[in-house]
């Protein structure tokens, strides 16, 4: 047995040409006692959720072209906390406050602070999203599993915005079909310390797993799930940009990865700032320019000022990516609802110590990004 990490291990398919890559995988997990039990449908849930590679790429759960030969990984850990979720008894309810912009029988619709994980995993203890959710509403959905009741769609912990909870299994359902057909509506808004190389812009390239850094996606391979964002550059804030986003597709760390593509380090990002982060608090602390660093130089001269926007950002428990917008259809009377919310306060103290240099007049978010946006294109 070949290991990759702690949380992976994997094995050399020997077996049938064309074989499918659930099978194969419950097949090789049922001869080890502690997964001799295992059933398909979890291994099945296991590869939907990007925790089976072959070759270091991901597979559809029913893709049936494995060869011999081929290498595949499995992530133990999260095959682990499939099986032995944390029951919905056993999540303590945490009065945690939450801004409420909804709520009824069928649906709540809250906003996460950065900061806060959506709910228990093996590798968060801390206070979750599901912990506050039982507080505030009692009961919810457990279509997605006893560990993550009424969690129909996730953001990152270090994410704020808008969230949409289910009530009832049925609301549950319709709002996952919902994501699913990408039938709801998705706005962000990020903060990234260099401004992109066009105003606006289409971004379509495919995501998978990194093959070395097992927590992190990237763009870099050929056989990635395909993933959509367009952004449109809305403020100059000094020499920081903010960008409105909009994601047409949910792949994991989608936003953030799709903007490292084009060279923008979302600000305090940094798992994708590729050092980026790490530079700008270094000027922030010490003053000391190079080169490129003039525009931050000229932004932030006196040392009071740039310690000030250091000491905003190094307490903020998030980086600065926000979902600002949500739209969907509700559950049981199929309206359409549109719910938003505004960047976190600290986000305007960060803006009042960057100033505001506008380039003309950004473009409306509600327009149509299409009619304007140079492409990205995979490949």
């Amino acid at each position: 047995m070949d290991s990759i990490g702690r949380e992976w291990q994997g094995f050399d398919y020997e077996g049938t040409k064309g074989e499918r890559a659930d099978i194969a995988v419950t097949v090789w997990l049922r001869a080890m006692p502690e997964f001799a039990e295992v059933s398909r449908s979890r291994v099945q849930s296991l590869i939907e959720d990007g925790g089976v590679l072959c070759d270091g790429k991901h597979i559809p759960r029913g893709q049936r072209n494995l060869q011999p030969g081929m290498h595949i990984d499995v992530h133990i850990a999260a095959l682990r906390e499939l099986l032995n979720p944390v029951p919905t008894e056993q999540i303590e309810p945490l009065d945690i406050p939450l801004t409420i912009l909804h709520a009824d029988e069928h649906i709540a619709v809250v906003v996460k602070p950065a900061g806060l994980t959506v709910h228990p995993s093996e590798t968060e203890s801390g206070p979750t999203l599901t912990a506050a959710l039982l507080h505030h509403f009692g009961t919810l959905s457990d279509a997605g599993g006893a560990d993550r009741p009424g969690i129909v769609h996730r953001l990152d912990k270090e994410t704020s915005g808008v969230m949409v909870v289910a009530r009832s299994n049925t609301a549950h359902m319709s709002l996952s079909r919902q994501f699913a057909d990408r039938i709801t509506e998705k706005e962000y808004q990020a903060l990234v310390i260099d401004p992109p190389p066009e105003p606006a812009g289409i971004i379509d390239l495919p995501i998978e797993r990194h093959p070395r850094s097992r927590q992190k996606m990237w763009t870099g391979g050929r056989r990635g799930r395909s993933a959509h964002t367009e952004f449109r550059t809305a403020e100059h804030w000094g020499p920081l940009t903010l960008l409105d986003i909009v994601i047409h597709t949910g792949r994991t760390h989608q936003i953030r990865v799709h903007l490292q593509s084009i060279g923008c380090a979302i600000v305090n990002d940094e798992k994708y700032g590729t050092g980026r982060v790490t530079t700008l608090l270094r000027f922030l602390e010490t003053g000391i320019e190079r080169g490129s660093l003039r525009a931050w130089s000229n932004a932030w001269p006196e040392r009071e000022q740039r310690l000030q926007l250091l000491a905003l950002l190094r307490d903020y428990p998030g980086f600065f990516l926000h979902a600002r917008r949500l739209s969907f259809l509700h559950p049981a009377t199929g309206e359409r609802l549109r719910f938003e919310t505004p960047v976190p306060e600290v986000w305007q103290a960060v803006h009042g110590l960057t100033g505001r240099r506008s380039d003309g007049e950004p473009g409306s978010p509600d327009e149509d990004m299409d009619e304007l946006a140079p492409q990205y294109p995979g490949g």
